[in-house]
């Protein structure tokens, strides 16, 4: 029995599952992943944005994220922090806490205690030029040049005098054992700002705040070019 034309035809439904596959394959091909986020862009090694498929190592140390406002995001130790720049010439990245907001200075708080002996506990970073912060709650109010009086803009007592007096500490040579009796210290930051730098404790509140979201500095690669050597030869 002769083949009629339309028996040499193929099904219809194998001509829309080939072209689906065609057009997926070529779709997959064409697609390329954007190491961008926010205003940090062409984010490259050491670091990678989290969900690139470029990429072969899981250094939680430099896995960046990309958050739901569109922030990037580097949790390191037990915070996370904003990237606010990546200098690849100098090999820094500037980071602010997740909790510091320039625009409510009664919400501002680091969420995370941050400091120079930090840098002790992972090989990854080290302290580049910076400034210790010390923020203080107090059972009784301090009268000392070198406090800066968070309670005067934000008020942490009630009407029956029940609450605490905030202060930050800010220096360079400041230690624990300088602070107040009826102190306790809550969080310890750190902060790369010249204006802090220059004038310390000799700020207001609302001044300090606007610096503190200007972010620190960090460093990688300086100490360690054996280290980010090897990293580069076995993640590309």
């Amino acid at each position: 029995m002769a083949l009629t034309p339309a028996d040499n035809k193929p099904p219809l439904l194998f001509l829309l599952l080939l072209l689906f596959s065609v057009t997926c394959c070529y779709g997959n091909q064409n697609q390329q992943f954007i190491n961008s986020c926010g205003d940090i862009h062409n984010i490259s090694f050491p670091f990678q944005l989290q969900g690139d498929p470029s990429n072969t190592c899981n250094d939680s140390f430099y896995t960046l994220s990309c958050d739901e406002n569109n922030r990037t995001v580097l949790p390191l130790l037990s915070g996370k922090y904003y990237v606010q720049s990546i200098d690849y010439t100098d090999q820094s990245i500037r980071l602010v806490d997740v909790g510091i907001q320039t625009n409510n200075i009664c919400s501002s708080f680091p969420l995370s205690s941050f400091n120079g002996s930090d840098f002790s506990s992972f090989g990854s970073y080290r302290e580049s030029r910076s400034w210790f912060l010390f923020f203080l709650s107090c059972e009784n109010p301090v009268q000392s040049p070198i406090y800066i009086n968070r309670t005067r803009y934000c008020n942490t007592r009630d009407e029956s005098g029940n609450g605490y007096y905030s202060y930050v500490v800010a220096g360079r040579d400041v230690r624990v054992r300088d602070f107040a009796d009826s102190c306790v210290l809550e969080v310890s930051y750190i902060s790369t700002s010249r204006l802090i730098g220059k004038r310390g404790s000799n700020l207001s509140w609302l001044d300090l705040n606007k610096e503190l979201g200007y972010g620190f500095d960090i460093l990688w690669g300086h100490w360690s070019w054996h280290h980010v050597d090897v990293e580069r030869h076995y993640c590309r």
